[in-house]
């Protein structure tokens, strides 16, 4: 059992049970000894009492009227009771247990009253003399007090009681285990939420208004999120005003390789090519940086509409198929479903791009980047699949979460030669994050990489999206 909760409401409500039990158990073993005590004191009066009635009953009035003062103090006291003459033999004739004839051989012997506990029932003899000098044996026998007795209720109503004691211990270690773990439970939440992105989760105020050390731990919480919150949005704005700033220098840059082309020499021309190139991919990286930015703040998805996102699949593969050729590469759709999500255009075509961009700079040559498009069911409800697989030489299993981190490049010089700046599939993560879906890379068995992109299709959404799309 790993839940917290029940460790807790477990161990509580075994420890009141326990506790009662010893409770009662403790009750149960002093109350035994002082009845037992008292019950010996009042046995010897009452038995001596008893004992000299029914030799006096048998000399006054005979052995039926023995027989009858026997019988009603079996109806009224529940003793089963005998009388024995000087040589151990019962008066009445009547079938007597072996202990009643063992013990009143012993109690002849001697003026004191004699105890014995046999098979669950006490037997007390003593010694009496008759009106005439005779001397008789008085045994009585009755049950040995159970527990239940003891505490004066019958064996249903104790179980009935134990029942409700171990009901209300288990409904206070229920509000107790209760009381301990929500806030445990809510700072588990939103410690999801924030390592899912979600920065600004917090523990609300019922757990960290308490004034024990749970409350104190969920305003370190807070703080701590508070902390990441600010030092994230300083970082996204310190890039975005960066890329900004970069921009017009950059333009600059332009204009003035514009000019110097105008009076360069033939000797000149390739080192302005080169200038060029690498003011575009400075241009390329800057736009990713400003890109990426959007996404992370949630400008991005500013407007959202129904996207069929096979057709914005088709249009995709055509382009980067195109692109590709010039490669000998090539990008083919080996499956592909009719399916409709909420989203915003641009910024999913965006993603899937850059997903199919990556596949077609590492495949080898002469291979195709497979797409498909799948729809699924899962626990969830249903979603879209985006898959592509190249046919490269895939990634380092221990490094495949780490491909979407912003610039990690898994060979930095293979990276380098390919031209890629290390934002594309970071930027596609934040994308379909954005979109509620996830993010999936793993290497194919038969080589190369497959990139997982999944969407969710809301089920309640998909009447009224299917709709606005035959509108259109």
């Amino acid at each position: 059992m790993q839940s917290l909760y029940f460790k807790i409401f477990l161990w509580f409500w075994l420890a009141m049970v326990l506790v009662s039990g010893t409770l009662i158990f403790s009750v149960v073993t002093t109350q035994t000894e002082f009845t037992a005590n008292r019950a010996e004191e009042l046995d010897k009066i009452l038995t001596s009492l008893v004992a000299a009635r029914a030799a006096d009953m048998l000399q006054d009035h005979g052995m039926g009227a023995l027989a009858d003062y026997l019988e009603s103090l079996d109806s009224t006291l529940h003793w089963q009771a005998f009388l024995f003459d000087d040589e151990a033999n019962e008066i009445l004739s009547q079938p007597t247990p072996a202990e009643a004839n063992i013990i009143a051989q012993a109690a002849l012997q001697t003026n004191d009253t004699r105890f014995l506990i046999s098979h669950g029932r006490k037997y007390v003899a003593k010694r009496t003399t008759g009106s005439d000098g005779t001397r008789y044996v008085f045994v009585m026998s009755e049950e040995v007090p159970s527990v239940t007795s003891i505490l004066r209720a019958p064996l249903g109503i104790q179980i009935i009681r134990a029942t409700v004691v171990a009901f209300m211990a288990g409904l206070v270690c229920f509000w107790l285990a209760r009381y301990i773990t929500a806030p445990i439970r809510q700072l588990s939440t939103a410690t999801h939420r924030l390592a899912g992105g979600n920065l600004a989760a917090r523990v609300d105020g019922s757990a960290t208004q308490r004034k024990d050390e749970v409350a104190d731990l969920g305003r370190d919480f807070n703080h701590m999120a508070e902390q990441i919150e600010s030092l994230m949005s300083s970082q996204r704005r310190l890039i975005r005003d960066i890329s900004h700033e970069l921009r017009s220098p950059l333009a600059r840059l332009g204009v003035a390789l514009g000019l110097a082309r105008r009076h360069a020499n033939p000797e000149s021309v390739s080192a302005l090519n080169r200038i060029e190139l690498e003011a575009e991919r400075l241009n390329g990286l800057i736009g990713s940086l400003l890109r990426l930015a959007r996404l992370e703040s949630g400008e991005a998805l500013m407007e959202q509409s129904p996207v069929e996102l096979d057709a914005l699949l088709r249009h995709i593969v055509a382009d980067a198929d195109f692109e590709a050729r010039g490669r000998n590469r090539f990008v083919r759709i080996i499956a592909s479903e009719p399916c409709i999500i909420p989203g915003n255009r641009e910024v999913l075509g965006s993603a899937i791009e850059n997903v199919i961009r990556n596949a077609v700079s590492y495949t080898k040559e002469g291979t195709d980047v497979e797409v498909s498009l799948l729809t699924s069911e899962n626990g969830a409800g249903k979603q879209a699949i985006v898959r592509v697989r190249d046919h490269g030489r895939g990634v380092p299993v221990e490094l495949l979460a780490d491909i979407f981190i912003p610039f990690y490049r898994v060979a930095d010089a293979r990276e380098r030669s390919s031209g890629g700046t290390g934002l594309g599939l970071s930027i596609a993560e934040r994308a379909v994050h954005l979109h509620g879906g996830d993010v999936k890379a793993q290497n194919s068995p038969e080589g190369g990489l497959i990139i997982e992109l999944r969407f969710p299709i809301p089920t309640a959404a998909l009447r009224e999206i299917a709709a606005a799309g035959a509108q259109v």
